[in-house]
């Protein structure tokens, strides 16, 4: 679809926002085939060890996603193309680029359904 219309750091709204498929704001990594790429997720969710607390530093102002009260969660996530088209929101600056790759880039790449399994959220996201 238009995944790589995308640079890393870009926020991306899916259009097709599932609880989980898409419903987050999703950070751009890098793309991986033509059926997906790989992403990150901000959540509002303060979970102490899932979760990662953001910084309003983190954030490019003036955009429509920005700092608001804002985690990054520790998750390196296969977003299908399927969800798009994709619209970017917001942006990184470099301080939050090089923050959300330190906390995900070594994580293993997995699906959100697979997090999701793992953590056994039960009915809280």
């Amino acid at each position: 679809m238009n995944s790589k219309d995308f640079k890393t750091g870009d926020i991306l709204f899916a259009t097709h926002r599932e609880i989980k498929k898409g419903y987050h704001p999703i950070v751009f990594i890098s793309g991986n085939s033509v059926y997906d790429f790989v992403g990150g997720m901000i959540t509002h969710e303060a979970l102490a060890d899932r979760n990662v607390k953001m910084k309003e530093s983190h954030f490019e102002p003036n955009l429509e996603v920005t700092y608001d009260n804002s985690y990054l969660v520790k998750g390196l996530f296969i977003k299908s193309e399927e969800w798009g088209p994709f619209e970017k929101k917001g942006q990184l600056t470099p301080e939050g680029l090089e923050f959300a790759l330190k906390i995900i880039s070594e994580l293993p790449l997995e699906t959100f359904a697979q997090y999701f399994a793992r953590h056994a959220y039960g009915n809280k996201i």
